[in-house]
């Protein structure tokens, strides 16, 4: 799956007729929240993507976190290839394929493929994402979002999100289907985009983690990053 998302990119990036606008970010995190579930033990972050946009709507990209999941696992990078249009001045859409892998990693083969489709209108957006083969364990893996962005004032938004993590992965860890949410603001200052929000889960108490790996308690996360 790697290889042929790795050709997309290779195909999309070679093309010479095509306009293309090339990014890269660098960022810092106090702590990698994965759909609510830390993936750095509650620590920091260094994380950065770069990235390849086109005039047709087509995309790709490569992004890059250190995690800790308490063996030798140290490092995610994730591949991406999509499309995004609109409908109208209002109603937007977007599909990607990811892959996500964990270069290194030598106690289990975590590599995996994900399915994503994206609706948004005006500043609202919901999210479908379907991994067939979760974590490479053989079970699916599901995840449904809500996301709203409320402008403050210049620079500055008032961002809400609700999440909802099924399938058959979840029943296999013992955590059952649960639900993230988190409630933040953010916005640009001096070249930096800044974010700060409060990042809840409807994680049972029996399974609540407060300290160390895989976290799922409430807690403040806290973003920089920078675009070149």
């Amino acid at each position: 799956m790697m290889k042929k998302i790795l050709g997309l990119m290779a195909c999309l990036t070679a093309a010479p007729v095509m306009a293309a606008d090339v990014s890269g970010t660098v960022g810092f995190t106090n702590d990698y929240r994965f759909h609510g579930i830390s993936q750095t033990a509650g620590d920091a972050a260094i994380q950065g993507s770069l990235d390849v946009a086109f005039e047709n709507g087509a995309y790709a990209g490569i992004w890059g976190s250190n995690v800790d999941f308490g063996d030798d696992a140290n490092l995610e990078v994730d591949y991406y290839v999509g499309y995004a249009g609109s409908f109208n001045d209002n109603f937007g859409y977007d599909v990607m394929l990811a892959y996500y892998t964990y270069p290194g990693y030598d106690a289990a083969d975590g590599d995996y493929a994900e399915l994503n489709f994206s609706l948004s209108y005006g500043n609202a957006a919901v999210s479908y994402a379907y991994a067939g083969d979760y974590f490479n364990t053989g079970e699916d893996g599901q995840y449904v979002s809500l996301d709203y962005s409320h402008p403050l004032m210049e620079n500055l938004s008032l961002d809400l999100h609700a999440g909802h993590s099924f399938g058959e992965y979840w029943g296999e860890v013992d955590m059952d289907d649960y639900e993230d949410y988190s409630i933040g603001v953010s916005g640009s200052w001096a070249g930096l985009d800044m974010s700060a929000a409060w990042v809840m889960t409807s994680v049972d108490k029996d399974a609540e983690i407060d300290t160390g790996l895989f976290r799922n308690d409430d807690t403040l996360v806290l973003s920089v990053s920078r675009t070149f």
